[in-house]
């Protein structure tokens, strides 16, 4: 196989036309056609620039006998066009959309059950929080398993084009401004709540109006968080994708998994069984500190 055969076959591989191609190499159409036709043939620096793009050694390129195509495990490599990476942003988005609505819903299907406890309604509010959960749970699996091809492509070693990097670039560095005021918002919007908590416990408030503002309050968190945190990934898996997979290696046995839902679980049976709705609240940022912590020790 010669050079232009070569060349055409990696260009088409990964999704570039001609024009693309030139544009990358900063030359122009019909010198690529050329070249892919044998008519002519590329400068040293164009060999190495084409050497780069592609993950193939200049031998390979040049010389006709050789055949191992990529100094790499090309396993782990995938290359990604504009139009690939547009879908899987927009996939990526409607995932966070996804998961932070099932997630938020679970923990204000808890509100109508504080609302409507020790009252005639109280069964109606637990069969509510059962509905709902349940509903959210389907929606988390549901969504879990028809994501499953891209999780399958954030495992993987990506390369784009130069352009289309400095684009995912640009847009990350406007994302993180609005990312940092998401997150600010959803903490100070909890610490709202329980001080609001405090300043009116045992006097216009009842404690089942009150643990019901926390809940909205924190559900309304929880899903920024959620959010604009899967969105956060996204854009790191783009721009810095070596350290995104090291770093998904290391986080992804994380123990919030575990520890979240038991903090709900044991907050619900305060709740009902003890009347606790309030202080059992604090069971939340208790739990969210100590599963840090242990975290950060497990992945040292």
């Amino acid at each position: 196989m010669d050079f232009g055969m070569k060349l055409q076959e990696l260009r088409k591989a990964r999704g570039l036309s001609q024009e693309a191609l030139a544009l990358e190499l900063n030359v122009s159409r019909q010198a690529v056609s050329k070249w892919e036709s044998g008519a002519g043939y590329p400068e040293m620096d164009k060999l190495i620039l084409l050497s780069e793009m592609f993950h193939v050694s200049i031998d390979y390129l040049i010389k006709d006998h050789y055949e191992s195509v990529h100094e790499e495990d090309n396993d782990s490599l995938y290359f990604m066009n504009n139009e690939k990476i547009q879908e899987y942003m927009t996939f990526k988005k409607r995932f966070a959309l996804r998961i932070g609505i099932c997630v938020s819903a679970i923990i204000l299907g808890i509100v109508p059950a504080i609302l409507l406890a020790d009252s005639a309604y109280e069964t109606l509010g637990i069969f509510l929080l059962l509905a709902i959960a349940a509903l959210s749970v389907f929606g988390l699996i549901y969504t879990g398993i028809t994501s499953e091809t891209y999780h399958e492509l954030e495992k993987k070693q990506i390369r784009m084009s130069h352009q289309d990097l400095h684009d995912i670039t640009d847009k990350n560095h406007t994302f993180q401004s609005s990312f940092g005021l998401s997150i600010a918002f959803g903490v100070c919007l909890i610490i709202f709540s329980v001080a609001f908590i405090a300043l009116f416990s045992g006097h216009l408030l009842n404690e089942e109006i009150l643990a019901a503002q926390l809940m909205i309050c924190v559900s309304i968190a929880v899903f920024l968080f959620i959010y604009q945190g899967i969105k956060k990934s996204m854009y790191e898996f783009l721009v810095h994708n070596e350290d995104y997979i090291k770093e998904a290696k290391r986080e992804e046995n994380s123990l919030f998994g575990v520890t979240m839902p038991l903090a709900v679980m044991i907050y619900l049976i305060l709740g009902f069984t003890k009347n606790l709705w309030h202080p059992g609240w604090i069971i939340f940022p208790i739990t969210a500190i100590i599963t840090t912590a242990l975290d950060k020790m497990r992945m040292k």
